[in-house]
């Protein structure tokens, strides 16, 4: 059996992760237990009694988080986990590209997949991995421009949006900068240049 592995915004430039067993979904929220007790005032009471109907015993403190994807299992080139929201770059030949990773239906009526999305066709993850020919290397993420209101988002969405077809290569270039600096809830891009400037680094991994 595969390994279940989520990974979740715990703060602004902070990425936390959780087994399973360690968190659920509840109205299309994550919440994850933490045992730490700087989580006790966040700890949501309401949605432990909801979704366990009053039947749960486990001791700690339900939180809830943004969802920023699952672990794909696969790992890039450098031996590195990929989740679902990386920004990887692919490298073939003397060429080079960066898309975002989704989980999407492969073909229309398709199981889903993990793969890149393109115009009009996608890339599965599986078929760039098994491909030696092909160098695939984690750079980022697309948390950045989260919703300051700690509001769900369509992960998916902020992928498809990542890999925009229409953009400039200059729009492109400033994604790949603003991935870096992830988690981000900053909405000005002239923040994430600074950020590049001050030589300032973020740990998204």
């Amino acid at each position: 059996m595969p390994k279940i592995r989520i990974r979740y915004v715990e703060d602004k430039g902070k990425f936390g992760y959780a087994e399973f067993g360690d968190f659920f979904f509840f109205a299309d929220d994550l919440y994850v237990w933490r045992q730490e007790e700087e989580f006790a005032d966040d700890h949501s009471k309401d949605v432990v009694d909801g979704f366990f109907n009053d039947k749960c015993t486990r001791q700690g403190y339900v939180c809830r988080f943004l969802y920023a994807g699952a672990d794909t299992n696969y790992v890039d080139s450098n031996g590195e986990h990929i989740f679902v929201g990386d920004v990887i770059e692919i490298k073939e030949g003397n060429s080079e590209t960066q898309l975002a990773l989704g989980y999407f239906p492969y073909f229309e009526h398709e199981e889903m997949r993990y793969c890149f999305v393109l115009d009009n066709h996608s890339l599965s993850l599986e078929d760039c991995i098994g491909r030696e020919d092909m160098r695939l290397t984690r750079i980022g993420t697309t948390y950045f421009l989260l919703d300051p209101n700690f509001e769900t988002e369509d992960m998916n969405k902020k992928v498809q949006d990542f890999n925009g077809w229409h953009d400039t290569n200059e729009e492109h270039e400033e994604k790949v900068l603003m991935s870096r600096y992830t988690p981000n809830f900053d909405q000005e891009p002239w923040k994430y240049h600074g950020l590049e400037i001050l030589g300032v680094e973020f740990n998204w991994r």
